[in-house]
């Protein structure tokens, strides 16, 4: 009887963060980046990324939307206005991490605890 298991091997991601959000190697340069410190708009992370404007900032975009990063909203005093990203700190997405983890390990213990459910 071969019992069920699990591989780190299996696992395709470099790190926890990428495998979480599905962050491309892009992101995490961009992520890495921030995390030196600073603010900063997408124009300044395209340049040292050597990447166009618009390929940064789909990363700081989809980073925020994770809540990997920080994004404000700064106005400009002749009118417009512009975005500053910089990164969540490290204590803050760990905590989130975790508790995804908690999540998705009490969503497979139920999974298991229901298989008598299935029906064919």
């Amino acid at each position: 009887m071969t019992k069920p298991t699990f591989s780190t091997e299996d696992i395709q991601c470099n790190t926890v963060l990428e495998c979480l959000y599905s962050l491309t190697d892009m992101d995490n340069r961009v992520l890495s980046f921030l995390r030196k410190g600073g603010e900063y708009r997408a124009k300044e992370v395209a340049a040292r990324m050597d990447r166009d404007q618009s390929t940064a900032y789909r990363s700081l975009e989809k980073l925020v939307e994770c809540g990997l990063v920080y994004k404000e909203k700064h106005n400009i005093r002749n009118g417009g206005y512009f975005f500053l990203y910089s990164a969540r700190p490290l204590d803050l997405v760990k905590r989130d991490a975790l508790e995804c983890l908690e999540q998705w390990y009490e969503r497979m213990r139920t999974s298991i605890e229901n298989l008598d459910e299935i029906t064919d």
